[in-house]
């Protein structure tokens, strides 16, 4: 939790919520890259919950104890070893392997869009050792709801294969990702537990922050005044991903389009503007989005500034989520800026820098919502934009069916989950819970979500 990329945050609080309300007795850790190891306060509309850390890093300077490739070390001659004393001395001489050891399972989210090389090799292979130790010491493992690929290198595909062919259960909250899973793991798929469920910061508490910090100051909860857009302006993307030279492919200058999107909806439209920071970090910080907002507010002349405002100050994932719920209209390029207003039936388009978008918003049948800077250009996105903007009215009472369907599916799968009636299907009903197919999914799609004109739509 902490972490200033908010939707990573919200993964983090929704399924606190979600295991909370499905086992309230459920003892939770946060097993996690951290500097220290003090609990962490996860906001929910019932309350604050302290939530326990177990942290490990990777830095020279980390205590023994907890550098992640000492922890690695030691799980792997846990699995070695055969004689249960010693493998007990093993576990008992540190944190994080004796509270991983008496964990009912884990379960990791990779942040949503993470169990992939698309931010590199290095990334996904540090962020595979958890999961990795879980399964050296025998524990079952559940990938929570995420996106999994592309996979651009053969190690990438090597280490993602072993994680999902080792995993007791697989959740997808996409589509297409059924598919990648498919293709990886070739004949051994109709043995693993592979299941759609949507994003879990679906489940997202909405909490409104007394007197929110909006600069200049404005009441965003006036509905008697002009429509309110709120924008959500990707620091990363804004600055050409991390290696600084259009890292995802892009057909736009995304820096050049937010900055004439933000014109052109001043001109074309009557509304108010509200800039929705979602990813946090130091000034100069490469994913920094209110570096981004504050620097495609420069562009505007002092006519149009009148007409926008900025989230001045780094709010929790359930306060942002609070403010974006005044919007009439969203336009994100993060995409849990984006499930947070698409849970709360505001018509949203996603700005997409990579497939997770399109299958997250597709979930709801939200597709047609999705415009992909890497296939699209600038005036094509323009006029799907303000077209969305024209016809919110008759795509909101759909959104909310969608998610309605969507959070009621989320809950059932984490209920069952909790209840051991998926990691443990044959020893409650006599056979393992069946994987889906791409046949299947097509079947569960009109079972679970009915899809709508407005399409398909992924931190």
């Amino acid at each position: 939790m902490g972490t200033g990329n908010k939707g990573v945050s919200a993964l983090a609080s929704s399924l606190v919520k979600l295991i909370k309300k499905n086992k309230p007795g459920a003892f939770v850790s946060f097993f996690t890259g951290n500097r220290i190891s003090d609990p962490q306060e996860v906001m929910l509309a019932s309350g604050t919950l302290k939530i326990d850390v177990v942290n490990h890093r990777l830095s020279p300077k980390a205590k023994p104890s907890e550098h992640l490739f000492l922890i690695f070390f030691l799980a792997c001659i846990h699995r070695l070893i055969p004689l249960k004393g010693l493998r007990k001395k093993i576990t008992d001489s540190n944190r994080f392997l004796g509270q991983m050891h008496q964990c009912d399972f884990a379960g990791d989210i990779f942040g949503g869009d993470s169990f992939s090389d698309i931010y590199g090799l290095q990334r996904l292979l540090f962020s595979s050792l958890t999961p990795v130790i879980a399964l050296l010491l025998g524990k079952k493992l559940v990938l929570f709801p995420q996106t999994y690929g592309p996979y651009k290198s053969t190690a990438g595909k090597f280490i993602a294969t072993y994680i999902i062919s080792h995993s007791s259960a697989i959740f997808s909250r996409d589509r297409d990702s059924i598919i990648t899973i498919e293709d990886l793991t070739g004949d051994k798929f109709k043995q693993l537990n592979v299941l759609f469920c949507p994003d879990v910061a679906f489940m997202l508490d909405s909490i409104m922050p007394h007197n929110p910090d909006i600069q200049p100051p404005v009441d965003i909860t006036d509905k008697s005044a002009h429509p309110l857009i709120g924008f959500n302006i990707n620091g990363l993307m804004y600055n050409g991903g991390y290696t600084r030279s259009n890292m995802f492919g892009l057909k736009i200058d995304f820096r050049s389009f937010a900055k004439k999107l933000l014109k052109t909806l001043l001109a074309e439209t009557d509304a108010r503007i509200l800039l929705v920071p979602h990813t946090f970090g130091p000034p100069g910080n490469i994913n920094s989005d209110p570096d981004a907002s504050r620097d495609v507010l420069k562009s505007l002349n002092e006519a149009e500034k009148n007409r926008v405002c900025i989230m001045s100050r780094e709010y929790n994932q359930s306060e942002i989520k609070g403010i974006i719920g005044n919007c009439d209209f969203f336009i994100g390029s993060r995409m849990h800026s984006c499930i947070a207003a698409l849970s709360q039936s505001i018509p949203t388009v996603g700005v997409a820098y990579s497939k997770k978008f399109i299958g997250v918003f597709d979930s709801i049948g939200s597709g047609d919502s999705v415009v992909d800077a890497r296939k699209e250009n600038e005036n094509t996105i323009t006029e799907k934009i303000l077209d969305c903007y024209k016809n919110r009215e008759q795509i909101r009472p759909i959104i909310k069916k969608q998610v309605a369907e969507a959070q009621k599916l989320i809950m059932e799968t984490f209920n069952k989950l909790l209840k051991n009636k998926i990691i443990h299907h044959e020893e409650h009903e006599g056979k393992k819970e069946k994987a889906l197919t791409t046949k299947d999914t097509k079947e569960e799609e009109k079972k679970n979500l009915t899809t709508k004109s407005t399409k398909k739509n992924g931190i």
